[in-house]
């Protein structure tokens, strides 16, 4: 069984604002007002919501997050359809609809393995409470989202300009990217006075 894209209609057109992508993915509903997790099928994304299959139902408007492995966490609400697929719209910001987009674009182009080529470097999960230092000598109360090789997703309201270098323990960091729930730092090498 194909688990990565339709070949025969890789994305379909209707009158919804976003453009939908057919897929066959495994993906986690989590009903967070039940405190309940469960396995479902993904058939189709947008950058504004999702067409899932499971074994439960929810009704209308119930708060719901999907997980879809390579593309991420989504929060939404439940939008039950007639023909027995739940159908999901998503209350995410505009910076990662784009991502989104740029995802499913990739998903049409090359399945799921141009998803995962897109993240070389796997990111790990993390939620430690730390604390960064801006340009300033400001110290700036975060949590760690999750941590690759290449750099780090942290949770702040407070959003430093993009370009700051900030310093997360004794690693330096440029922000590359302010995302719904903070910053995401690039790790940058330390150059010495000697060889500029």
């Amino acid at each position: 069984m194909d688990f990565t894209r339709s070949d025969t209609a890789p994305a379909m057109k209707d009158k919804r604002k976003y453009e939908r992508v057919k897929m066959c993915l495994p993906g986690q509903l989590f009903s967070p007002g039940a405190g309940q997790s469960l396995d479902c099928q993904v058939l189709n994304l947008s950058a504004g919501g999702a067409g899932v299959h499971c074994q439960n139902e929810f009704p209308k408007d119930t708060p719901l997050i999907l997980y879809v492995e390579g593309f991420g966490r989504f929060e939404g609400v439940a939008m039950p359809r007639k023909d027995g697929i739940l159908g999901l719209s998503f209350s995410i910001g505009m910076a990662k609809q784009s991502r989104l987009m740029e995802t499913l674009a990739l998903f049409v182009k090359d399945g799921l393995t141009g998803v995962t080529r897109s993240r070389e470097h796997k990111r790990m999960p993390s939620l430690v409470k730390r604390s960064i230092t801006l340009e300033n000598g400001a110290h700036l109360v975060i949590d760690v989202l999750d941590i690759s090789l290449e750099g780090v997703s942290l949770r702040t309201k407070t959003r430093p300009p993009i370009g700051e270098i900030v310093m997360l323990g004794h690693t330096r960091g440029r922000v590359v990217r302010h995302h719904d729930d903070g910053i995401a730092l690039h790790f940058v090498k330390i150059v010495s006075d000697k060889a500029v």
